[in-house]
């Protein structure tokens, strides 16, 4: 199941092509019957059936007003309810920080006990692994679901979401701060992630703290312009140790910058710049090693101010499109993104967005609840990859993997949605003909 929405979970695009395609046959109508006088017709049934066709066109475009009209108001309801439960959660998060020290004081003593007897369960397992015990706890598990399955739940991808938004009202709980405002200025996961980044920098340990980096060339190639989604995606670079996380395409109406996914999860930063200090530092929108790399490359390529540029990213490498996009130093026309955590970020209404999430991945959750705020070139495409059934097993995110991404790119073109055909349009008419391509290799400099 796939659905398209200008930043809504409510699938109105039925609503609005209906619309749209009652608007088309109407004014076909309207310019048929403007070509004839009623008065010409002799007989009288052709003059009866000149007003009853008048009559229907009249109808069918008083019910693609009323389809239009319908799907607006569906969608602006669907933003007040989540904005509605976006701060119901908030409350409880601050409701909870509040109590959290009267409940540590309460219970603390029998979580410290039921820690220890789960640790001790564990050594007892690995001391004796062939015993019964261990066979018992095996056979246990298989019938649970394992980790993947749990984080691709709808539930837990849904309470992320509103866990991460509050945790600054978590936060002000517990030290007894008043429930922070939406927009004040200790409001927001971002405001978290730079205290976490803060502490930790104070305290003097290198965890999670940035470094320099550097960008070196990879290879340089030429290829046609993508034809569709599919193509588009799968061009994103791969998340894999020591590869190239950016590359760069040149046609003679400008640039694309394709940008990977996280490469290391470790907090403590090593030689790869598509990291978890990277993403902490993204979340906390402060420039990251990943987004320095990324200005690195495209400055290397030849991009200037005036060129125009489509960012195309995957995870980390959405974030950071994002983010290029928000700062305002480039001319960027579109941004592409797949299971990016970029609901904190502000793109410009005049750069068009296509952000295509999975009902299972809960990457995008990180970045909090996604804001209600429809913007007409801002299109939210998600996909429901397990409905009715379970993820698989023995993988870890599941829904967000790239190839799953370029599967959904696939359901993309096949889909006769009327956003989506025009954002497809659009990015063709910038992406035409041949492309050098070049791809670059970023790295920390320790």
């Amino acid at each position: 199941m796939m659905r398209t929405s200008t930043s809504t979970a409510v699938d109105t695009v039925i609503l609005d092509d209906l619309s749209a395609r009652l608007h088309a046959r109407v004014a076909e109508l309207e310019q048929a019957l403007s070509r004839v006088l009623p008065s010409s017709y002799t007989s009288a049934s052709l003059q009866g059936c000149f007003h009853r066709t008048s009559q229907c066109a009249r109808r069918v475009k008083d019910l693609a007003a009323k389809a239009a009209e319908g799907s607006r108001q569906y969608a602006q309801r669907e933003l007040y309810l989540r904005g509605v439960t976006e701060e119901i959660s908030s409350t409880l998060l601050w409701n909870l920080g509040r109590a959290m020290p009267a409940l540590v004081a309460a219970y603390g003593p029998a979580i410290i006990g039921g820690v220890a007897i789960v640790l001790g369960l564990a050594a007892a397992r690995r001391i004796a692994p062939v015993s019964a015990y261990d066979g018992f706890l095996t056979q246990f598990e298989k019938r649970l679901p394992d980790s993947g399955q749990v984080l691709s739940a709808s539930l837990v991808v849904t309470a992320t979401a509103h866990l991460v938004s509050g945790t600054d009202d978590f936060v002000a709980g517990v030290v007894g701060l008043p429930k922070p405002s939406r927009d004040g200025i200790f409001s927001g996961e971002d405001a978290v992630a730079t205290g976490v980044i803060a502490g930790l920098g104070l305290i003097g340990t290198g965890t999670l703290q940035e470094t320099p980096v550097r960008v070196r060339e990879v290879s340089q190639f030429t290829v046609s312009a993508p034809q569709g989604y599919q193509d588009v995606i799968s061009r994103i670079p791969r998340a894999e140790d020591g590869a190239e996380q950016i590359r760069i395409e040149r046609y003679d109406s400008g640039y694309v910058v394709y940008l990977g996914g996280t490469i290391d999860a470790g907090v403590e930063p090593g030689s790869e710049p598509w990291d978890m200090t990277s993403n902490m530092h993204s979340i906390a929108q402060l420039d990251s090693g990943s987004y320095r790399a990324a200005v690195l490359a495209m400055r290397e390529a030849g991009i200037t101010a005036s060129d125009n540029v489509i960012l195309v990213g995957h995870s980390q490498g959405g974030l950071i499109a994002a983010q290029l996009a928000a700062s305002g130093k480039y001319r960027v026309s579109d941004v592409v993104t797949v299971g990016a955590p970029l609901h904190h970020i502000e793109i410009p209404e005049d750069v068009h967005v296509v952000s295509v999430e999975h009902s299972e991945d809960v990457i995008p959750s990180l970045s909090g609840v996604a804001a209600p705020v429809a913007v007409a070139t801002h299109l939210t495409v998600r996909r429901s990859l397990y409905s009715g059934t379970s993820a698989p097993r023995d993988q870890v995110l599941p829904a967000h993997n790239l190839s799953r991404y370029i599967e959904t790119g696939a359901v993309m073109d096949r889909s006769t949605d009327n956003k989506l055909s025009t954002q497809q349009h659009r990015l063709s008419q910038h992406m035409r003909g041949t492309a050098t391509v070049t791809t670059f290799r970023g790295d920390r400099v320790q």
